[in-house]
């Protein structure tokens, strides 16, 4: 089966803010991105609420190896949007130097929240866990395995 299994974040308002942090904290690239203002413009039976023309309808950014996606509407329209804390992103690198700049460069910014303080672990040279001023938990781990 030739499949990509992507996380894909909701922010709920907040997308274009995350996305510029995303690249300016992970050294994210945008692949794709597409504002409700351009959606509609491509679509005109597209609708939205006044004030969201730059709302994101739809990105998709590469952090490394892999891809994210980011868009403001819930995946559940069934229940209201919440933030939780059952899902994080992990990063991994065998490379110690880059994790431990990645971490460097998320705790700088002043709306991250340091959750397991970075440091030598049971099964890491360096592991730790922030939430980012959108609510998600990012891992960092420096990993000794060839995945």
């Amino acid at each position: 089966m030739n499949v990509e299994v992507i996380p894909f974040l909701s922010m709920n308002g907040e997308a274009a803010e995350a996305i510029t942090f995303y690249e300016k904290t992970l050294g994210a690239k945008v692949l794709f991105r597409k504002s409700y203002k351009e959606m509609k413009q491509m679509s005109p039976d597209f609708t939205y609420p006044d004030g969201q023309d730059e709302y994101i309808t739809h990105s998709v950014l590469k952090i490394g190896a892999n891809k994210i996606m980011i868009a403001e509407e819930a995946m559940d329209v069934e229940r209201p949007w919440e933030l939780g804390n059952s899902t994080s992103l992990c990063i991994q690198s065998q490379d110690q130097s880059q994790m431990d700049g990645l971490y460097e460069a998320l705790t700088q910014h002043e709306g991250v929240k340091v959750l397991v303080p970075y440091g030598r672990n049971e099964f890491s040279p360096g592991y730790g866990i922030v939430r980012d001023p959108f609510g998600v938990i990012i891992q960092l781990c420096v990993t000794v395995h060839d995945f």
